[in-house]
């Protein structure tokens, strides 16, 4: 079964790792910091789980760094990077008159393009 969510994980995961690298930390003075459990934190860190909101608030204020920074679908229209920028106007260009087998063509052809990134 595809996991939809699986590149907003990888994604999260990353920017976690990389601030945690940033300010020296490990998992657990993460957990202590935010108060979010040591397994619930391993399971963001191996895009086992999407983060939820709450938990992406209570590392952004224990870091003291912009929601943004762990999960990208909070960053506003300015703090979007190029790519993003296109992604979103690709998405808004798609009609709503789209039917769900056509959307499944689309995500489907998304897919192959990203695995043939090897």
């Amino acid at each position: 079964m595809l996991d939809r969510d699986l590149p907003l994980k990888k994604e999260i995961a990353k920017n976690i790792k990389d601030l945690l690298k940033k300010y020296g930390l490990n998992q657990i003075k993460l957990s202590e910091l935010s108060g979010i459990s040591k397994s619930t934190l391993s399971d963001y860190l191996n895009c086992k789980t999407l983060i939820n909101i709450s938990n992406v608030e209570k590392i952004a204020a224990a870091l003291n760094v912009k929601k943004s920074r762990i999960d990208p679908s909070f960053a506003t229209h300015n703090e979007l990077s190029t790519k993003e920028k296109t992604i979103e106007t690709i998405a808004a260009h798609i009609d709503d008159d789209v039917t769900e087998e056509e959307m499944e063509v689309i995500k489907n052809y998304i897919d192959f393009i990203k695995s043939q990134r090897k």
